[in-house]
């Protein structure tokens, strides 16, 4: 009976190995990820390592008496020894036989694992490139050329996202010319340096939904119609080249107080909520960001579009620039209107555009994702 669980455990115990082999490089590759796409919550890191630490215990209890007995022989080096000295010459023809092998077998398994990885990045560099043409069509406007291109696929997230050369720094200076030094902020004292100040991106929320009347401020605040006394330039809280106004707004809405879940589109005209699909799609929204964990807690996503041909029509080659810019702005608005409200709102740029053109219902061409943020209420 003892022979037969010495050799479950033996079989156990490569078992685990090889599967704390395989966490250790999942825990490797999503920290990369997580790393190379700046994800703060990338779940599957943290499913990884937690992977790792379960196995790696298990493997201390398989091996635990020999690990014990080890312990002794370097504190206690004279224990033992003459117990050990009879089992010595006949486990040495076993080691010797076991050595050789073993050696060989470790160094195939790593040359294994670094071809596997090679080929497999070598694989899905190539894969995540097959379906890019390599020229446009005479006409096309590049900068929407320029975002079908750079639409990124799983593979091609991690492919894509290695670092050459050390960060610049954030900050620029001239330290050979005169400079006049300024007066230090006072506190707070407007509504909009308060909100400035405490404005963060948040990922932790309290638990408790967004109301209605602060969903209502908070799409208000960020491209609301804040000047209708001419019907034909009604202005919003938000800057836009030409007052075109290219950017749409579709709140996926998982917990808001008295609204049912779904993909919704903002009616900036009428101030209201249309509602383009009913459901749940929070894991759809999950996985479409990268398995980012804020979202799984948040109440909500809104997700920003681009209408293409409205600035188009006037801009022509600098539209999409004009279009991102006006990202920004409408972005900014949300956080400090979200901050101001006691809501907590984070930025996502590290999305799949497809999957998250499909969930709201949009061709990706005409109009497509920009943006994407997460809107919780604050803890």
């Amino acid at each position: 009976m003892s022979g037969i669980l010495r050799a479950i455990r033996k079989r156990l115990s490569v078992i685990v190995s090889l599967a704390l082999l395989a966490v250790i490089i999942a825990t490797f590759l999503t920290g990369f990820i997580a790393a190379a796409l700046d994800l703060n919550r990338f779940v599957w890191h943290k499913y990884a390592a937690y992977g790792a630490i379960a196995l790696a215990t298990l493997h201390v209890v398989l091996h635990w008496r020999t690990l014990i007995g080890q312990v002794k022989k370097w504190l206690l080096p004279g224990l033992g020894r003459a117990a050990a000295g009879s089992r010595a010459a006949a486990q040495a023809d076993r080691a010797d036989k076991r050595g050789g092998g073993a050696i060989r077998l470790g160094r195939r398994a790593a040359f294994g694992v670094l071809l596997g990885l090679t080929a497999g990045l070598g694989i899905g560099r190539w894969w995540a490139g097959r379906d890019k043409p390599p020229l446009f069509a005479e006409g096309d406007d590049l900068g929407q050329v320029y975002h079908r291109w750079s639409n990124p696929s799983y593979v091609g997230l991690l492919t894509k996202s290695i670092h050459i050369g050390p960060q610049p720094s954030p900050y620029k200076e001239y330290p050979d010319v005169p400079t006049i030094g300024l007066p230090p902020p006072p506190e707070a004292v407007t509504a909009v340096e308060a909100a400035l100040n405490r404005r963060r991106s948040v990922r932790e929320y309290a638990g408790r939904a967004v109301t209605v009347d602060e969903l209502a401020r908070l799409l208000h605040g960020a491209t609301g119609i804040t000047d209708r006394r001419d019907p034909t330039w009604q202005f919003r809280s938000v800057p836009s080249s030409g007052a075109l106004y290219p950017l749409e707004v579709y709140p996926v809405i998982f917990d808001v107080a008295g609204v049912e879940p779904g993909v919704y589109h903002y009616d900036v005209r009428r101030h209201r909520l249309e509602l383009v699909r009913a459901g749940d799609f929070r894991q759809a929204i999950f996985r479409a960001a990268v398995s980012q964990e804020m979202i799984l807690n948040t109440d909500l996503v809104l997700v920003l579009t681009g209408l293409f041909a409205r600035v188009q029509w006037k801009y022509v080659e600098r539209a999409y620039r004009y279009l991102l810019l006006e990202a920004g702005h409408l972005g900014q608005n949300v956080y400090l209107t979200a901050t101001a409200l006691g809501l907590g709102p984070c930025g996502i740029g590290a999305y799949i555009d497809d999957e998250v053109n499909a969930i709201i219902g949009v061709d990706g061409h005409n109009e497509a994702t920009v943006y994407l943020m997460a809107v919780g209420v604050a803890r």
